[in-house]
């Protein structure tokens, strides 16, 4: 007796299991993903988005410009000092058109840095 109602209670619960995992492939299959539609762009959405990104690169290149205008601007007027190894100033000024006063500073090495000063030394 024991051994009909053990192999019908299994068939039972195989049935019931089978049926329960049916019931769940069905309701998963018509639940819509919410992320597929999230992803949906209108094409009024993608130009306002192409636009914003435009406006962005457009900002950035003129960041660009106006550092590198920056840097150069003030390159231009670094006052430079030039001293011997007698700490005795040899020479000064801006290297921007004074073709002397840059070749002692390729000679020279860099002391110091003070404001828009630099002061260098050349060792002989």
């Amino acid at each position: 007796m024991k051994s009909i109602k053990m192999k019908t209670q299994k068939t039972l619960s195989a049935i019931l299991g089978l049926a329960l995992a049916a019931a769940t492939l069905l309701q998963a299959g018509n639940i819509e993903s919410k992320e597929s539609a999230s992803n949906f762009v209108s094409i009024e959405e993608a130009e306002i988005l192409a636009d914003i990104e435009e406006m962005l690169m457009e900002d950035e290149e003129l960041m660009i410009d106006e550092i590198i205008e920056e840097i150069t601007s003030e390159e231009l007027q670094t006052e430079v000092k030039v001293f011997n190894s007698n700490n005795e100033l040899v020479a000064q000024g801006q290297t921007e058109g004074n073709e002397e006063l840059r070749l002692l500073v390729n000679k020279a090495e860099l002391l110091s840095v003070n404001g828009d000063t630099q002061y260098f030394r050349i060792s002989q």
